[in-house]
Parts: structure tokens; sequence; C-alpha cells
């Protein structure tokens, strides 16, 4: 489903990401671990289009992003892989002034082209299924932290993605909240879907992955089944990485 080949970033003289390659199985839920810095931010916004690859290729879903692409072929590629790929990001990035509802339907109606009635459906379903049913007209400021964290992933898979990215989708959530979350993120695993997950939950890392891919520096420098990388890592920055952890 993804597949990332000597994929390079740099802003100015700084390179954040140097060669990355790693590949994601379909119905794969992959693990990026790596301490503050090594490039897993960056890493998720070059699979969605949102940063352009000074180096490499990036093929999700039969859709390949490469360097120096005339500009009106790379906006194309790029908007044919964001209809694949949702993000949730570490801010929930709600419209403040629209409901729950609102906010959930907003995509699908006016990027997808999908009737109003259907995306109300959708969004209906996603809101029940995250518990979030009796929020539907609430507003983000009306929401706690890990509802609105729930309402971001519902507004990402209204769009009905066959990869999803999720950047530290625990990060601004204290650890009941957080424990909702990864729980949703398990349940998406056990119905197949293709995600991509950053996190600092090594205990999420070891009982929800199929792989863990280890970030330091803007390589990945170590991969594998959790049970190989978080038990016995071959690196020293990996292990370095699980004690602080």
């Amino acid at each position: 489903m993804i597949r990332v080949q000597e994929l390079t970033k740099s802003y100015g003289a700084h390179a954040v990401l140097r060669g990355v390659t790693l590949e994601v199985a379909r119905g794969e839920l992959a693990v990026v671990i790596g301490a503050s810095g090594s490039g897993k931010s960056t890493f998720l916004r070059c699979l969605n289009g949102l940063e352009r690859l000074d180096g490499g290729a990036i093929e999700i879903a039969g859709t390949t992003l490469v360097p120096g692409l005339a500009p009106e072929e790379e906006e194309r590629r790029a908007n044919a892989l964001r209809q694949e790929v949702g993000m949730v990001f570490q801010q929930f990035h709600l419209f403040p002034h629209m409901s729950a509802l609102a906010n959930i339907v907003e995509a699908p109606v006016h990027v997808a082209g999908v009737s109003p009635a259907e995306a109300r459906e959708r969004a209906l379903h996603l809101l029940e299924r995250f518990g979030l049913a009796a929020k539907a007209r609430s507003r983000p400021d009306q929401l706690s932290g890990g509802e609105q964290q729930r309402v971001a992933i519902a507004r990402a898979l209204a769009m009905q993605p066959t990869v999803m990215l999720f950047d530290e989708p625990t990060s601004a959530l204290d650890p009941r909240r957080a424990g909702e979350i990864l729980r949703i993120l398990d349940a998406l695993a056990d119905d197949g879907l293709t995600m991509v997950v950053v996190t600092h939950s090594m205990g999420f890392a070891r009982k929800a992955a199929d792989r863990v891919h280890v970030f330091h520096e803007g390589r990945v420098i170590e991969s594998g089944p959790p049970e190989e990388v978080l038990v016995n890592p071959r690196e020293a920055a990996t292990r370095e990485l699980l004690e602080l952890g």
C-alpha cells in the first residue's frame, strides 16, 4: 500500500530526512517512533503531499510522488494521493465555528462531492461509533480534548481513505483520554485499515503494531515486529530511546 524509497527532505541547509526507505503492507498498522527532531512528523507530511520531496519517491495506492514534476502534474498527483490518505494532526484543527457534525460533513460534500444527505448519514454513524452521538451539535470549545480528537478522527474517516496517518494522536491528552484514542486505533486496526502512527506510547506500539520503524537523525535505523524492535533492539539509539520512554 505504501512504498517509500530513499526519501530526502531539507529546509535550507538542514537535512530532516536523509534517505528514508520503508514499506507498509495493505491492512498493516505501522508505528513510527523516534526522538524529537528525528523527522517523524515531516515524514508524515511528505506521505500526505503536504511537503515537497527533495529526493526519492513515495508510492501510495498506485499514485507516485517524485521531485521534478511539472507543477500541474505535481498538483494532480498530490490531489489524487490526498483522496486516498487521511491525516490526523497533533492539534485537532477543527473549524471552531462549526458543530462536530458540520466539521465531519464539510469535506465529503465540498471536496469529494458526496451528497449532503449521504455525508450527514456517514457523519452520524461515525459519531455514534465513537460515542459522540450526543455531541453532534456541540462546537469544539464545548468538547473535551479527547472528544475533539475523536471528532478529528471521524472527520478524516468520513472521506473513506485507504490509508490513515496519525501524528502523535494522544500527545495533547491526559492518560485516560489517551487510552480512549488508542482503543479507537486498535478497533480501526481490527477493521483492516492501513495506518501509520507516530507515537511515544510504547505500550500501544507493543500491543497494536504489526511493524515498528525507528527514526534517528532523519533515517530509519531499525524496522521489524514489535517483539523484536522493542524487546531486543539491535541499535544503540533504539535502546536509548526505549530507556528514556
